[in-house]
């Protein structure tokens, strides 16, 4: 059994004879060849442009995995840069803080020192003026004293002459 293919008005027609004329089989060969040769320009253009394609993705996910690549690479190194930041930001505020912290404890100590001097002028101005109030008073209690020895003595004096007086009227 043998199959024709046949163009009739640019379209392919099968048919199923036993028996093809020679003019038949020369077009019928011709065809074939025509359409063959098409077919395989078809399919070379094809093949060429599944290839270009192909080469275009290869080459979009090359440009890809660069560009996640150098995505990484900057991010990475930004991460580095802030943990080195990072780093050296606590080691400045941790210094800060102690520094804060020795100022404190350097006022703390002065203002400590300073009022346990305080205190103690305070305490030894307390007692000097404490002698002195007993000064004055033991000097007030002597001149007193003394006044009244003399007073006493005078008032003797007065007695006596009175009495003196009182003899001699």
């Amino acid at each position: 059994m043998l199959i024709t293919i046949i163009v009739i008005n640019n379209r392919l027609v099968c048919e199923n004879r036993n028996t093809l004329s020679s003019k038949e089989a020369a077009i019928n060969i011709d065809v074939k060849s025509a359409e063959y040769m098409q077919c395989e320009a078809e399919v070379r253009e094809l093949k060429r442009v599944v290839q270009a394609l192909r080469n275009k993705l290869e080459l979009a996910q090359c440009e890809k995995e660069d560009a996640v690549q150098a995505a990484t690479a900057t991010a990475t190194q930004e991460i580095a840069q802030l943990k080195v930041t990072i780093v050296s930001l606590r080691e400045a505020l941790e210094n800060a803080f102690m520094e804060r912290d020795n100022q404190v404890q350097l006022t703390l100590a002065g203002s400590t020192a300073e009022i346990a001097a305080f205190k103690d002028t305070v305490a030894n101005l307390r007692e000097m003026l404490e002698l002195a109030k007993i000064e004055k008073e033991n000097a007030v209690q002597q001149v007193q004293q003394s006044a009244n020895v003399e007073i006493a003595q005078l008032q003797a004096i007065i007695q006596a002459i009175r009495e003196q007086l009182e003899k001699s009227l």
